[in-house]
């Protein structure tokens, strides 16, 4: 709860309120203010800003302006004071009243989703292509988000100072496979020396590599302070994730800095070095020096001394890492021309521009760097400079253009043991070759890059790997592998303390369960982000709310609680507008035509399910939009509208044959949409052969929910028409499922009454009551939807 002049914001509840009296303001603008207030220590970057409430980097300047103007306004603030939030010139906003927080318990939330009084007329989600250090992306049956707060790798590595003499150690520390961490340093000295805070951490980084030690990059290091902080500036005593955890501590008095680090191993042991100098790199060297000989690892770096140069690279690093692109160009534009002409820093200007959406800026830099780069020089730099313009590519849906300058990125690096430069490029055109479908080779690359990861001593991207594994898994319709690997991800983001990256985990986790019909277990996982604002999920932009939202509504009908699940739904479409992304619109609208179908609004199931099909949608996501299909078929044939049922199923098949690729679940639903169109017409026997089309790819694909969804009707064509044995072999193969799935349950009951067993037929019939939940069954002898 935090409090200034007589104003009071609650973030778990989303509420403004001044003196008592509720202040209505848009989401984005709410999440502005929230991000603003707990960042309050500092200015926020724009890009910072855009990125933490919109989940993306290419919304526009004069968006964000707006939305800082609409704050304003709702503060009171809307002249020329900035009491409330400054406008900081050639940086972004700081939060600058005086400022109270009270600590309190969580309150359970019943609201469905939860954001601020009044609609938000600027929320956008992110986009599907999007650069991969700034975004996650995903793939599955809903579309899955996760903004990171990973920021552009460090540019030069440094190395350490050569020491003559070494201290015997009195443990050494075994780290294994396991990784190694330096945290930010706690700084006591003047203002224009709070660099440090990330150049040391930088510093004793790259020694500890030097020494052969796997260590965290400091880029993933900082996603990770950032999420232990959940801005209030505090960081767990220990991250039971790492194998060791390093903490420098600098201090400036009279003419001399003192250099502090105390490290503590994953078997329990500590250590703690001290070194001073006149010269504070060389006291962060010489105590770096002095760990290692105490932690067992001997040996000692090339003689580096500190120069000018190294230094000014050091803050460059440094304020990149802090998050300050604005403060970097200024370093950069101030420094020496010997040192603005390096290869390093040119890149790293480049890379601003890239970072703050001037695209044509960045790529003309690129260019020109490489130009400068001929043959070997400097391929470090060069597979950098690839790499980025893969982003750049894809980003602008240049997709073949991206992959093949991923290639070339990926070919310079992997030549010169790339490290963690190699294992980004992987993972990038990984995400490239998805979108191209070339699914094999976004697995080798995957495998690739999560090996490359671990071996250049970062877990959080081992992590980031798994999870795209993940859902690539789902993708390839492999849900017992995809729901191993999101769970491992899922254990390693806990153990690291990445509480952001924690709501796509169990995002893409319930996502799994739900389509292996393990529905009790999607619910359970749902309940570890419901109510939002009851668990410590760290930051929640307004776009992960709904899918949050819209995951626990889908949980929700699974479990046959579809009234509840309907209410989430319909006041998720009340609280959107035209700026919410479009598909997450569409996937709401799919699940409420399916609950209207189920509870006979046949019509209305058909009108919603044509909104599906209006959307973009149809142009992203085929697998859903296929189900959109045959949904409005289906009502609209229960309607007894058979001539506009064709109508629709012409078109269907119209644009399935479009598709590059013939997706297996669209073969699916099409071939349902065929079986249920000739039921229909009176042809049963075409019906039947569409079914078993239909029945042959799902047993081919291996995943529970189409086989049931096809399995179940099937099953009551079969007896429908007399074919009592053939519909027994089906039967048989829907009762490893009708413990949890109403479906089959009911189907089992059906051939177990055409069998004459009414004493299995009663309690088959219990079953599928009790799983059904508030649906209604339908009656025996008739087909049903799902």
């Amino acid at each position: 709860m935090y409090r200034f002049d007589d104003f009071q914001l609650d973030p778990l509840a989303r509420e403004l309120s001044r003196d008592g009296r509720a202040v209505s303001l848009p989401a984005s603008a709410f999440d502005c203010l929230v991000y603003l207030v707990e960042h309050r220590e500092r200015a926020i970057g724009r890009d910072e800003l855009i990125s933490a409430v919109w989940g993306r980097v290419d919304v526009s300047d004069n968006r964000l302006a707006q939305t800082i103007v609409r704050l304003r306004r709702a503060l009171g603030d809307a002249g020329s004071e900035q009491r409330y939030i400054r406008t900081v010139a050639r940086v972004g906003y700081r939060w600058m009243p005086d400022t109270t927080s009270t600590e309190r318990m969580p309150t359970p939330s019943v609201g469905a989703f939860e954001t601020a009084p009044g609609t938000d007329d600027d929320t956008q989600a992110p986009p599907e292509h999007a650069e991969a250090r700034g975004y996650w992306r995903g793939a599955g049956r809903r579309r899955l988000y996760l903004v990171t707060l990973v920021l552009f790798l460090p540019l030069a590595g440094y190395l350490g100072w050569h020491l003559s003499r070494t201290a015997r150690a009195p443990a050494s520390l075994h780290l294994g496979r396991r990784v190694a961490i330096v945290l930010p340093a706690t700084v006591q000295a003047p203002e224009d020396w709070q660099w440090l805070r990330y150049g040391l951490m930088e510093l004793v980084s790259n020694r500890l590599r030097d020494a052969k030690m796997l260590t965290e990059p400091s880029s993933s290091t900082m996603s990770l302070v950032r999420q232990q902080a959940g801005g209030h500036g505090q960081v767990a005593p220990w991250l039971p994730g790492f194998g060791l955890q390093v903490r420098p501590d600098v201090a400036y008095s009279g003419d001399t800095w003192h250099v502090r680090l105390k490290a503590r191993g994953h078997d329990g042991g500590t250590w703690a070095t001290s070194a001073s100098s006149g010269n504070v790199l060389v006291a962060a060297r010489t105590a770096s020096e002095l760990l290692l000989a105490q932690m067992g690892y001997g040996g000692s770096a090339a003689e580096s001394p500190s120069d000018d140069t190294q230094d000014a690279l050091q803050r460059i690093d440094a304020a990149r890492l802090a998050g300050q692109p604005e403060t970097a160009r200024e370093l950069i534009n101030r420094a020496p021309p010997k040192i603005r002409n390096q290869p390093e820093v040119a890149y790293a200007l480049a890379s601003l521009d890239c970072e703050e959406g001037h695209a044509s800026l960045c790529e003309a830099r690129l260019l020109a760097l490489l130009k400068r780069l001929p043959g070997g020089r400097d391929p470090y730099v060069q597979g950098e400079i690839f790499t980025s313009l893969g982003l750049l590519y894809g980003s602008q849906g240049q997709h073949g253009r991206a992959k093949a300058s991923l290639d070339r990125a990926v070919a310079i690096l992997r030549s010169h043991k790339g490290g963690e430069a190699l294992a980004n490029a992987y993972l990038d055109r990984a995400y490239e070759e998805q979108v191209l479908t070339k699914f094999d080779d976004a697995s080798a690359d995957l495998g690739l890059a999560r090996i490359t990861y671990i071996l250049s001593g970062d877990a959080l991207g081992a992590a980031k790997v798994d999870f795209e594994l993940g859902l690539l898994k789902i993708r390839r319709n492999q849900p017992d592998a995809a729901l191993a690997l999101l769970q491992r991800a899922r254990g390693q983001f806990e153990s690291m303390g990445a509480r952001a990256m924690l709501p796509t985990a169990l995002d893409g986790i319930a996502d799994v369960q739900q389509i292996q019909l393990q529905f009790a277990d999607e619910l359970r996982t749902s309940d570890l982000f419901w109510p939002l604002g009851a668990h410590d999920l760290g930051f929640i932009s307004a776009h992960m709310r709904y899918e949050l939202t819209l995951a626990r509504a889908s949980a929700l009908a699974d479990n046959g609680r579809t009234a509840e699940a309907e209410g989430l739904a319909d006041r998720l479409i009340v609280q959107a507008d035209s700026s919410v992304d479009a598909t997450l619109i569409a996937e709401t609208d799919e699940l409420l035509a399916v609950i209207d179908l189920e509870q006979g609004h046949d019509m209305q199931a058909a009108r919603t399910a044509a909104k599906v099909l209006v959307s973009d949608f149809v142009l992203v996501d085929p697998e859903d939009c296929a189900h959109a299909y045959f949904v409005r078929i289906e009502a609209l044939l229960h309607a007894n509208r058979l001539q506009d049922a064709q109508r629709q199923l012409d078109e269907m098949s119209r644009w399935a044959a479009r598709l590059r690729t013939l997706n297996a679940w669209v073969s699916l639903y099409l071939a349902r949409a065929q079986a249920s169109r000739s039921w229909a017409m009176g042809d049963r026997a075409t019906a039947l052969d569409h079914l078993k089309h239909a029945m042959d790819v799902a047993e081919k694909m291996g995943v529970p929910e189409g086989i049931v969804q096809v399995g179940a009707p099937y099953t009551l064509a079969l007896l429908a028409t007399g074919h009592v044995h053939r519909a027994m072999a089906v039967g048989g193969v829907l009762s490893a499922w009708s413990a949890t799935d109403w479906r089959a349950a009911w189907a089992e009951a059906c051939l177990y009454g055409a069998l004459g067993h009414r004493t299995a037929e009663q309690q088959a019939t219990r079953r599928a009551k009790r799983l059904a939940g508030d649906r209604s069954l339908p009656m025996a002898g008739t087909s049903f939807i799902l």
